[in-house]
């Protein structure tokens, strides 16, 4: 990694180069798309990946985009942003998933968009949400933001559907500190969404080496479209020094990938004598790369008195993705949350754990001692 990033001190060149290239080649080829197209969040690469499929195929303001009722809030954000309509689907009760099952009670005839999101580091039921998808003509993005180098009867995630977005934020499988991709199979997507990263500019100039060894007739065609804006952009764009750091983890992403498996199967192992919670599932035919451990406390029974007894211990806790009850959604009337059963017991019962490649297994120890006091025989049931 220093070495990456004093290449990028000893050549001065700090906006998009060839090290966001070569990043961004490298991810695509890992997760079997064609292209990806770097911006600065996860967030980002969702804004413009569904401002760009609603600009090509001219779907309208108001139209609707269906997504999981338990997801992080930029999953929901985004399509607010883009004008459109969130419509929620339940997530099923041991993958935390969309379910397929009731996508289609879901659909309407202003419906043109799913977006499945995988949490956690697990993939979701895609062959059956792209299979439904194609039977009603709807487009898919993928939100991968927690979920790099997983897959599902092999194939990556970010490659079943028309996009996938990933995030690099500092939290995240691998980190630039802050950054994102968006990755495609369809080189006019890749470009709307490059556009879009870029302030909407013209797609025959991206970076300042775009104009570089032109013949006469290119040069004067490049000039005349240099600062012409086709779309209404963004500047979401990242620096070299981003890719150079991320960059740098992409050549021990299995070591690291690697450990997080094995710290999530350690508490699988340990946690399920423990008949008080329902431990991760693992897919069949797919991978979990573990961005986080997620604990639910059976019985529909409240997190709190064990996140607070946890927290108490020094082991940081997060809920799993709370949406339906959302305070900043509360104005736009968009659903009642008891339509949503299994999203809400995740909301009252759910919540995570760390299970990074940095924790030690005396780490590891220390939080499964610590459920087992808090679960100890008399103490609490």
């Amino acid at each position: 990694m220093r070495e990456l990033v004093g290449q990028v001190l000893d050549t001065g060149r700090l906006s998009y180069g060839p090290l966001s290239q070569k990043f961004e080649t490298y991810f695509a080829r890992l997760h079997q798309c064609n292209y990806a197209v770097l911006s600065n969040s996860g967030t980002s690469s969702l804004q413009v990946a569904l401002q760009a499929l609603k600009e090509m195929r001219g779907w309208a303001d108001g139209d609707e985009v269906l997504v999981p009722a338990v997801t992080f809030v930029a999953t929901v954000n985004i399509i607010l942003h883009n004008n459109m309509v969130p419509v929620l689907v339940d997530v099923d009760p041991v993958y935390y998933g969309m379910d397929p099952a009731l996508i289609e009670d879901a659909i309407t005839d202003k419906t043109r968009a799913i977006i499945p999101v995988h949490l956690f580091g697990q993939p979701c039921d895609l062959p059956n949400i792209t299979r439904l998808a194609g039977i009603h003509g709807l487009k898919v993005i993928e939100d991968s933001c927690e979920c790099m180098f997983s897959h599902i009867e092999d194939r990556s995630v970010g490659a079943w559907g028309d996009i996938g977005c990933f995030s690099t934020y500092v939290a995240h499988l691998i980190t630039s500190g802050v950054g994102g991709l968006g990755t495609t199979r369809d080189p006019d997507i890749e470009m709307k969404m490059r556009s879009l990263v870029n302030h909407g500019r013209h797609f025959s100039y991206m970076s300042i080496d775009d104009d570089d060894n032109l013949d006469e007739f290119d040069l004067g065609q490049m000039l005349v479209n240099r600062f012409n804006f086709v779309s209404v952009g963004h500047s979401f764009r990242v620096t070299e020094f981003e890719s150079a750091i991320a960059l740098a983890q992409l050549e021990t992403w299995k070591e690291n990938i690697g450990a997080r498996v094995v710290n999530g199967h350690y508490l699988t192992v340990n946690l399920e004598k423990l008949s008080q919670i329902q431990t991760p599932t693992i897919r069949p035919n797919g991978f979990h790369s573990f961005m986080m451990y997620p604990v639910l406390v059976r019985d529909n029974r409240d997190k709190w008195p064990l996140c607070f007894f946890l927290e108490s211990r020094g082991i940081e806790t997060r809920e799993m993705m709370r949406i339906v009850d959302q305070p900043a959604y509360a104005k736009f009337d968009l659903w009642d949350p008891a339509d949503f059963p299994v999203a809400q017991m995740i909301d009252r019962s759910g919540f995570y754990v760390g299970c990074h490649d940095g924790l030690t297994s005396e780490d590891m120890d220390y939080i499964l001692q610590s459920f087992y006091d808090y679960f100890s025989k008399g103490q609490r049931e």
